[in-house]
């Protein structure tokens, strides 16, 4: 996992002074772009727990919304093509109660992605913009449960689980202009699917490797 994070940010970083570069070019073409809105993840977490008991099940088995931010960067080299750096960040809490007493559980997905993204990149271009994209990187997954109950167990009111995790994204969606220097991105969607290890989190049964999670987002863009 070592190799696999030195690596990420080792493309990271020359994907920004890719983007560095570009951006002091000027001429027919949006040479960086920048996006950032609203994003709603439909995780397949794999998670359950017979000790846990349904409610836990409920609340964060199998095909969890969590809501969130989603962040990106481009810099095009081409009229079509640009490489691309992908922030996402997606998180549900729910009040459970487990044997008269109260908790509270958190997960959190973060996405970390590079990769390319294929567009229509000229500032004369048409006003509706379609595009599409395909990232690599790293999920970072986690849980926190809290609760006055695990003090006398571990002598601390809370505790954090975390997972490093390879992940992918395919996807894309809709640019409309709004203005010379920004568009109004409709709808992005991306197949957003993590791989795990094998058995993850310890306490908790993660029954598949991979999990087919599915991305929307949609906010603004600037060039």
């Amino acid at each position: 996992m070592r190799s696999l994070t030195t690596g990420f940010f080792g493309t990271a970083f020359l994907c920004l002074c890719t983007i560095t570069a570009l951006a002091q070019k000027s001429d027919e073409i949006n040479r960086v772009e920048f996006f950032g809105g609203f994003s709603h993840n439909r995780v397949d977490t794999g998670l359950a727990s017979e000790d846990l008991g349904s409610d836990f099940d409920t609340a964060f088995g199998r095909n969890l919304g969590a809501n969130g931010v989603n962040l990106s960067i481009a810099g095009n080299f081409s009229k079509y093509v640009g490489a691309k750096f992908d922030f996402a960040t997606h998180s549900k809490s729910d009040d459970l109660t487990f044997d008269g007493d109260p908790f509270n559980l958190k997960y959190r997905i973060s996405n970390y992605l590079g990769g390319f993204q294929f567009k229509n990149n000229r500032k004369d271009g048409p006003r509706v913009k379609p595009f599409a994209h395909i990232m690599a990187g790293i999920a970072r997954q986690s849980i926190t449960v809290t609760s006055p109950a695990l003090l006398d167990v571990f002598g601390e009111n809370s505790f954090k689980l975390n997972e490093n995790n390879f992940a992918l994204a395919f996807g894309g969606g809709v640019d409309i202009k709004a203005h010379k220097h920004v568009d109004i991105r409709v709808f992005q969607v991306d197949y957003n699917p993590t791989y795990n290890k094998g058995r993850e989190f310890d306490d908790f049964d993660l029954d598949a490797k991979l999990q087919s999670n599915v991305r929307f987002s949609f906010g603004i863009v600037i060039h």
